[in-house]
């Protein structure tokens, strides 16, 4: 009921609104309009083509002159040690002894106390 209300209030508003036209005064343009074409799909492509052909060429170019610094054998090693400590005790410390282990067996024992299943 509310939308057939709204949708007659809305109907009714736009039908007593006059029509408002503005009259703009005339331009007049003079000249020659040319449509600039831009390269075709084809060329376009083409040109990327070109670029990445080239761009390849210049780094095997760079990997021929240094041949150590391109090696495979680099790839291997680890660049950054990311998760390197200053920590000394976390080598030393047993897993049982840290805090996440207590609170994780913690956990688990809550878990179990409240289990539906008795398991002994």
């Amino acid at each position: 009921m509310k939308r057939f209300l709204i949708a007659a209030f809305f109907v009714l508003g736009v039908a007593g609104l006059p029509a408002q036209t503005a009259e703009l005064p005339p331009r007049i343009v003079t000249g020659t309009f040319e449509l600039q074409r831009g390269p075709s799909i084809v060329d376009a492509f083409a040109r990327h083509l070109e670029n990445e052909i080239q761009a390849r060429r210049a780094a095997e170019e760079v990997a021929a002159r240094s041949p150590i610094f391109s090696a495979r054998l680099w790839s291997y090693i680890p660049l950054r040690l990311e998760s390197c400590s200053s920590d000394s005790s976390q080598f030393f410390t047993p897993s049982y002894l840290t805090a996440d282990y207590r609170n994780s067996a913690r956990v688990l024992e809550e878990s179990r106390k409240h289990s539906l299943f008795d398991v002994r």
